[in-house]
């Protein structure tokens, strides 16, 4: 029986083939260092780690200093870190030389005091430079007595044409890279199950992020894929606002994005709800258009489908929305040419999903990036192939600093409803999101356990107040 070990190192044996293969190199080497931690100034302390992730996407492994290379004709080779006796007091010992065997499926496995010998044998030779270029500025971090001695020339369009093909290959997610995602979703779903039940008027923000993120760790999250986001009644419109001390209110819509990360990989996922028992007034009908408009995205979704269109399919149907409520006035075309909508859904309808929570690849480089209001922060600019995760992330908010522009509310004058706008000060913003797998014949939303109707919402809402 294949264990766990062997079916990651394989499936990272199989990325490393792709890559060369795609890489056609002849004499050039490559080298991807995993990166060091990063001290805090001013004191003997250090940043919280993460491997680089192109180190990890091709090494397996995520440990501070290991370093992988290539060479065309001798292949790959894993140097990985050495824990000096004093660091092993502090920190431990460190995997032993078989564990990285066992974890990179590569047999070239040596101790990085190894590397120098390694670079002097290819002195003068080009060089791509993946993984993190801290290698070059700290040496010594990595047991190098130097850098600029061995004669090696970092070819920066090398380098640039070698991630390109990297960033393109990890967009496709294997088998392994997807068991990572499912449980990280299915530890963030357990942590915004919680807040439903947890949220109420009188806690803070702060309060909830805690909880949240302890629910993550209790079900198999290593750490947070990114800073959790909690905002409440008019802090909900800041799109990456940090939990404050800010407490709910009675009326309040609580905005929450945050997700767990589990080995490396990242989930994202955004829920809107009310602070109090049920969503009030107009809270409501916005509530159902982002619902709707995500829901349509994601049926939408699927091989072939450019995102692009999927995107501006969403703004469409978002400022279709504004009108019927009154927000905006006119004609929709008119609307949708001039992007008044992006005032209220400035950024992009989601992104890929990976490594990183704004994963590699997203866009095209070859693809024009237009320099309009509703395109202008897409992060995901490509067709769609079997194998991306992908988030779908509607959003509706009212941002004091879009709003209160002069120049915006003149340029808008006669499609905005700016007495209805200001009467809405303070409604914060209303965001849903999802991770979705695109399939061969369609979509699979990963996180679709977690719900999003407002009747289970309100539901799980009247737990919080029971007893």
């Amino acid at each position: 029986m294949v264990d766990a070990f062997e079916r990651w190192a394989s499936a990272v044996a199989a990325r490393r083939e792709r890559a060369a293969r795609a890489w056609q190199l002849r004499d050039e080497l490559v080298i991807v260092p995993a990166g060091v931690p990063i001290p805090i100034a001013g004191t003997d302390q250090f940043h919280e780690f993460h491997a680089h992730p192109e180190h990890y996407y091709l090494g397996g492994v995520a440990d501070p200093g290991g370093v992988l290379t290539f060479d065309p004709a001798e292949g790959w080779t894993y140097f990985h870190p050495v824990v000096t006796q004093e660091e092993a007091v502090w920190t431990g010992p460190g995997r032993r030389a078989e564990e990285y065997v066992a974890r990179t499926g590569l047999a070239a496995v040596f101790p990085v005091t190894a590397l120098a010998g390694w670079l002097e044998r290819n002195r003068g030779r080009a060089l791509a430079l993946l993984g993190n270029d801290d290698i070059v500025r700290v040496p010594g971090a990595y047991r190098l007595p130097g850098w600029h001695e061995f004669e090696l020339a970092v070819d920066g369009e090398l380098t640039a044409r070698l991630r390109e093909v990297v960033d393109v290959l990890r967009r496709t997610k294997d088998a392994e890279e997807l068991l990572r995602i499912r449980r990280a979703v299915a530890a963030s779903i357990e942590g915004h199950r919680l807040a439903f039940r947890f949220a109420r008027p009188g806690r803070t923000e702060r309060q909830i992020q805690i909880e949240i993120e302890a629910e993550f760790f209790r079900h198999g999250g290593d750490r947070t894929a990114y800073g959790s986001i909690v905002g409440s009644g008019p802090n909900g419109a800041t799109l990456h606002v940090s939990p404050s001390r800010r407490a709910l209110e009675d009326g309040d819509l609580v905005l929450i994005d945050a997700g767990a990360e589990v080995e490396g990989y990242a989930s994202d996922i955004t829920r809107t709800f009310p602070a109090g028992r049920r969503f009030v007034g107009l809270q409501r009908e916005l509530y159902q258009l982002v619902l709707q408009v995500q829901e349509w995205a994601i049926g939408a979704a699927g091989p072939g489908v450019d995102y692009r269109d999927l995107h501006l399919g969403a703004s469409r149907r978002l400022a279709e929305g504004l009108l019927q409520v009154g927000i905006l006035r006119g004609s929709l075309d008119g609307i949708v040419e001039r992007d008044v909508q992006a005032l209220f859904f400035p950024h992009g309808l989601g992104h890929l999903l990976g490594l990183a929570t704004h994963d590699a690849g997203g866009c095209i480089p070859a693809r024009a990036r237009p320099d309009r209001p509703s395109l202008r922060y897409l992060r995901l600019d490509a067709l769609l192939e079997p194998g991306f995760v992908i988030t779908i992330e509607p959003g509706l908010y009212f941002i004091p600093a879009l709003l209160d522009d002069p120049e915006v509310r003149r340029r808008f004058a006669a499609e905005v409803d700016w007495e209805r706008v200001d009467a809405l000060r303070g409604f914060g913003g209303i965001r849903i999101e999802d991770d979705v797998l695109i399939t061969e014949t369609g979509a699979e939303v990963l996180s679709a356990t977690l719900p999003k109707d407002i009747e289970t919402i309100e539901a799980l809402r009247a737990e919080a107040f029971a007893g």
